[in-house]
């Protein structure tokens, strides 16, 4: 190896170092550490995939196209854009109440397509501090200025419209534009999105309508309104919103995303897009994987899952905040759950559970709950803020009840070890 390679090798090992020290080092697990355990990690919340039940209506997608090819050959803005690619675009867009649509081999290269490329100087992105990653790569790529809101706060969002207004002559006149990207489901704290006063602060504030509403439905896709539709369909906001994403790798169980948007907005992106411009189309073999799961949401056995998938969550939530102890070790700041007071009021029950510890805690809670043969994960900075170490449960459709007090179980167990030894001997 050159100079140059030692040394970058020690730079490396250094952070590494410090991030393993900081219990923040990414290391991903080997296939014999989950083998055998209950997920309750995954982000496949309808067990579409755990179930083998895509994979039989993926086997029937082939037999249905014995002569296709695997490669894709080539970019789409070349002879990529097979046939079978403009037919799931077409579907989608149908399916999600949309009238074009475009496909991205994951979300995240999708997000990073969108918000790399569509806005311009001058334009302002005011955004949901706790919008994903995949978000924030984009904008930080793209040409306009990026202020972030408090999150899930239309007091704040109203705020920052009105300076950015009030201080712009280009958007207070409507000749630049107001991007505001929103999640409907948060990827770490669980909650949904207010559309609907959302839409209202940004229709009053920008009274000219010089603005362009986003929305990420990864989390929603497969669970949420008609079909499994997402949830702006559920509230019928289609109109409303020019761009959505839905992915396909959570609760569609497979891979991929689609973009949903009008046909000048497809091709802006096609043409502007570096990521897309530059990228292998995909292969039939992902795109009849991604038709397989909506295939699976029109019938009874998806609407069933989705239902318990409902049921599952509610009873997790309810089960967990009666438990006898809840009070306590919520008191003594060993646990919360940032939802809690929220959950039963929302018609829609996010299948996310952010199980929030002490700083630094929540790989020991992650830990104890593996090693009883139950998978789940923890998270910490930066992937949420500091001091939010949390263990993220994800509910799933094929979860029993028993499995889900037993969960219950290990986490109230491993929160009153971390009590007070007082506070103990006072329960006694």
């Amino acid at each position: 190896m050159s100079v140059g390679t030692d040394i970058l090798c020690q730079r490396l090992r250094t952070a590494l170092d410090r991030r393993r020290t900081e219990g923040r080092l990414y290391e991903p697990a080997a296939t014999d550490e989950f083998s055998g355990t209950v997920d309750f990690g995954s982000n496949d919340t309808l067990s579409l995939s755990s179930s083998g039940l895509l994979t039989q209506t993926f086997l029937h997608q082939l037999e249905r196209h014995p002569k296709f090819t695997v490669g894709s050959t080539t970019s789409r803005v070349f002879e990529g854009t097979k046939q079978y690619i403009v037919d799931i675009e077409r579907d989608l867009a149908h399916f999600h109440g949309a009238e074009d649509a475009l496909f991205f081999p994951s979300g995240f290269e999708a997000n990073m397509a969108i918000w790399s490329s569509i806005t311009q100087t001058g334009d302002f992105i005011v955004y949901d501090e706790l919008v994903h990653s995949s978000i924030c790569e984009g904008m930080r790529l793209g040409r306009a200025e990026k202020i972030p809101f408090r999150h899930n706060d239309c007091f704040s969002l109203q705020r920052i419209l009105e300076d950015v207004r009030d201080q712009n002559v280009n958007i207070a006149g409507g000749k630049s534009l107001v991007f505001i990207p929103l999640e409907s489901i948060y990827s770490m704290d669980g909650d949904t999105a207010p559309l609907r006063e959302i839409i209202k602060v940004v229709y009053e504030t920008l009274p000219r309508g010089n603005y362009v509403l986003s929305i990420d439905e990864a989390h929603s896709n497969g669970i949420v309104g008609p079909n499994g539709s997402g949830m702006v369909c559920q509230y019928g906001l289609e109109r409303e919103f020019a761009i959505r994403l839905h992915t396909c790798g959570k609760a569609m169980g497979s891979a991929g995303a689609v973009i949903l948007c009008n046909n000048t907005i497809k091709q802006g992106l096609i043409n502007y897009a570096r990521n897309f411009i530059f990228t292998t189309g995909p292969t039939f073999v992902a795109v009849a994987a991604v038709r397989a799961g909506y295939e699976i949401m029109l019938t009874e056995e998806g609407h069933q899952r989705r239902s318990r998938l409902q049921q599952n969550v509610w009873y997790f939530y309810w089960s967990l905040t009666r438990h006898p102890q809840w009070d306590d070790v919520k008191r003594q700041g060993i646990l919360f759950v940032p939802t809690e007071k929220t959950w039963y009021a929302n018609p829609v029950k996010s299948p996310i559970i952010p199980i929030v510890t002490r700083p630094g805690q929540a790989h020991n809670l992650c830990k104890q709950i593996r090693q009883a043969k139950y998978w789940v994960n923890a998270v910490e900075f930066p992937s949420v803020p500091k001091g939010k170490g949390r263990v993220r449960l994800m509910i799933h459709a094929d979860n029993t009840r028993e499995e889900m007090d037993r969960v219950i179980q290990l986490i109230m167990r491993w929160a009153v070890e971390q009590m007070e030894p007082d506070e103990i001997m006072a329960k006694m």
